[in-house]
């Protein structure tokens, strides 16, 4: 969005299709007016930039979950943006209070329909609200306290690569003159982070779930068992990476959505009626102990879960526009 903010400046300055409009406009299924106030929500891709949205006269932060008035439009020339943006469209621009003198720049369809704006309740019950996100530094203190690992040298590399700034430590791993040095320490923050995890926690991982049709019969979605797996495959980063595949004995074949819920996500995400969609799941489950003896002289590792259930989402980031639950069967 930066490559091409100038030239949006540019058509502001020179354009003379900006234009006052008070009918209702619709998008994907929602009726909105200028001078409307609209939310600000997560970037669609977690870690990533804004896809469908920047500042006009400076390189600001974009607030999330804060509000401005839908404001004046243009309509760019197919020239410039037919090749960036697919193809040409009415672009809006969103006034925030606190930046009185900027405007951000909105490609507000695509900002509905990839929830970058915000405009249906946000709010929802989730499964486990206690439940706690396993991040990759905590892969390897999970199979270490449930009997997975012990305190190799693979172990202390991937913990170390997944809990710090990747480059500065990849100086450490790469060295081996300097890790034995900095072994001990490397070590002993380990073992504190063994320590701090918890087995009866209840843990979630998010990962993308394809779906079949809506079935109506059932008020639900099925899971598409042949377009991919019930739950993701976790690696630490880095270079001296460990694997887990979860292995779980439960599944779940479908999630009940109300029928207007699914109507209203089918119409934003411009799906209306097809036979296959791509949604997000938070997945919950607790770590279960080896029934066998671990071969330690790999870096996959299957470990077993008690797989509880799972939420739904239209989105990567899992943090609103919840499609319904269900818990594994």
């Amino acid at each position: 969005m930066r490559n091409y903010i100038h030239l949006f400046l540019l058509l502001l300055l020179g354009s003379s299709s900006i234009t006052a409009q008070t009918t209702a406009l619709s998008f994907n299924g929602q009726a909105l007016h200028l001078g409307d106030s609209l939310t600000i929500g997560l970037p669609y891709t977690p870690g990533e930039s804004y896809r469908t949205m920047g500042w006009a006269q400076k390189d600001l932060i974009i607030p999330a979950f804060t509000r401005g008035k839908l404001m004046r439009h243009i309509t760019p020339p197919k020239t410039f943006f037919g090749d960036i943006i697919g193809d040409p469209d009415t672009i809006y621009f969103l006034s925030l209070p606190q930046y009185p003198k900027d405007s951000l720049i909105v490609h507000l369809s695509d900002a509905i329909r990839m929830g970058e704006i915000i405009t249906a309740p946000i709010e929802h019950e989730v499964l486990y609200p206690g439940a706690i996100e396993l991040s990759p530094a905590d892969y390897v203190p999970a199979l270490i306290k449930a009997g997975y690992m012990t305190y190799t040298d693979a172990a202390i590399k991937a913990y170390t690569q997944a809990s710090g700034n990747i480059d500065s430590v990849r100086s450490i791993i790469d060295n081996p003159f300097g890790y034995q040095r900095q072994r001990a320490a490397l070590l002993e923050r380990l073992k504190e982070a063994v320590g701090r995890f918890r087995l009866d926690q209840v843990y979630y991982v998010r990962h993308k779930l394809f779906t079949k049709e809506y079935d109506f019969a059932r008020s639900a979605y099925p899971w598409d068992r042949l377009c991919g797996m019930p739950l993701p495959t976790l690696s630490t980063p880095g270079n001296e990476a460990i694997t887990l595949v979860l292995m779980a004995e439960k599944e779940v074949p479908r999630i009940s959505v109300p029928a207007d819920r699914a109507e209203s996500y089918e119409k934003r995400s411009r799906t209306l009626g097809l036979g296959a969609h791509t949604l997000y799941i938070k997945a919950y489950f607790r770590l279960l102990p080896p029934e066998h003896t671990i071969d330690e002289d790999t870096r996959i590792y299957q470990p077993r879960i008690d797989y509880l259930g799972l939420d739904l989402y239209e989105y990567p980031h899992c943090s609103y526009y919840h499609l319904g639950s269900a818990r594994a069967e």
